[in-house]
């Protein structure tokens, strides 16, 4: 089923509608364009069409133009995003962008967070917002960068044990608990890495420039 899609694919969640350069050339450059549902309404209004909609289909403009796949999925156990990661990870997509997901409602900011935290063993998925890159992890993982990118870090589980290397304030072997006590660190080099006994959160700020 992955040869259908053509790659980049973007999954389009119903929160913000990204303004940063960065989150709207991936929208731009998108292969294939998964949309959450009502996020379908917000996609129009750059004169865009989505390739596939995915949710309980309650919230679609019936104006909006639209010839692609409809997956019609009525649970109410699962977001409309866990459904299309869930989609995605069953047709055999690899790698996933997913904007849109956070501002409006903060408890929906929030809990796409906690679904980074579910897909990151299916799917090489990348959050990208306004302001960050936002990927999960366990284990050791390195990250390109730029001398003073903002690093920041929430494990999932209190006692993670953390080592970094190449950030301004290194961790060796640091006990961290979810809390603010990782945020603000900044890269010092080309790359960076982040080794984690459990799931880890890493958010990466875009350039300034």
């Amino acid at each position: 089923m992955e040869k259908s899609f053509k790659s980049p694919v973007v999954i389009l969640a119903n929160g913000s509608l990204p303004t940063h350069p960065i989150p709207l050339k991936i929208l731009a450059d998108a292969g294939t364009v998964i949309c959450t549902d009502g996020s379908a309404n917000t996609l129009d209004k750059l004169n865009l069409i989505p390739h596939v909609i995915i949710g309980d289909l309650d919230s679609i403009d019936p104006n909006n133009e639209f010839h692609g796949l409809e997956i019609h999925d009525p649970n109410q156990e699962n977001t409309d995003l866990e459904k299309a990661l869930d989609w995605v990870a069953m047709n055999g997509i690899e790698n996933v962008t997913l904007l849109g997901a956070t501002e409006l409602r903060e408890d929906m900011t929030v809990a796409n967070h906690y679904i980074l935290f579910d897909f990151f063993e299916k799917l090489n998925i990348e959050m990208v917002t306004d302001y960050f890159i936002v990927t999960s992890h366990r284990g050791q993982r390195s990250f390109d960068s730029f001398p003073g990118e903002l690093v920041s870090l929430f494990p999932q589980r209190f006692g993670t044990v953390v080592s970094t290397t190449a950030l301004k304030y290194p961790l060796n072997e640091t006990v961290l608990n979810p809390s603010a006590r990782g945020i603000s660190n900044q890269s010092i080099g080309a790359t960076f890495s982040v080794v984690a006994s459990d799931p880890i959160l890493v958010f990466r700020g875009h350039p300034k420039n």
